[in-house]
């Protein structure tokens, strides 16, 4: 079996059969009447909301790893992949694989889509005490499919 196969069936397990076409075409309306900017921002909230509702989950974290292992026996609950957090000069790298933002609304819709685990990551780093100089942003050009890419750091980087 080819990779691409591989992937091509992974990412059908992804999203449960009963919500993939309300998916879909939830995210073709949305996407046809309002602007990415708005949908990005929409979905930032969401996912804040998404990770005040799992606080209790990682609000303990007192080191980058422990961080890394809570969030990661979270989603591994919810199937939602895993996360790798690693430091580098003046950011965190944020590597989340197999996410399944682009199979639950298309690959299309994953530069708004992203806002979702913008909003998740940013609600998580300020619980933890995170300035509010430090910002998630998603790296769009290293983001596809099921690898979503991240950067915690100051706004300006």
């Amino acid at each position: 079996m080819t990779s691409d196969n591989l992937q091509s069936y992974f990412r059908g397990q992804q999203v449960s059969l009963q919500w993939l076409p309300v998916l879909r075409a939830m995210a073709s309306e949305m996407s046809a009447h309002t602007e990415v900017r708005d949908l990005r921002q929409l979905f930032f909230r969401v996912g804040e909301r998404f990770a005040k509702d799992a606080e209790e989950i990682f609000q303990g974290a007192q080191t980058l790893t422990q961080l890394e292992d809570s969030l990661n026996d979270f989603w591994n609950q919810i199937n939602w992949g895993w996360v790798d957090l690693t430091e580098v000069d003046g950011y965190i790298d944020i590597a989340h694989q197999t996410a399944p933002l682009a199979e639950a609304f298309g690959d299309d819709a994953l530069n708004w889509s992203i806002g979702l685990l913008e909003g998740f990551y940013q609600s998580v780093f300020s619980v933890l005490g995170a300035s509010d100089t430090m910002v998630v942003r998603g790296i769009d050009e290293l983001s596809q499919g099921m690898d979503i890419r991240l950067r915690f750091g100051r706004a300006s980087n």
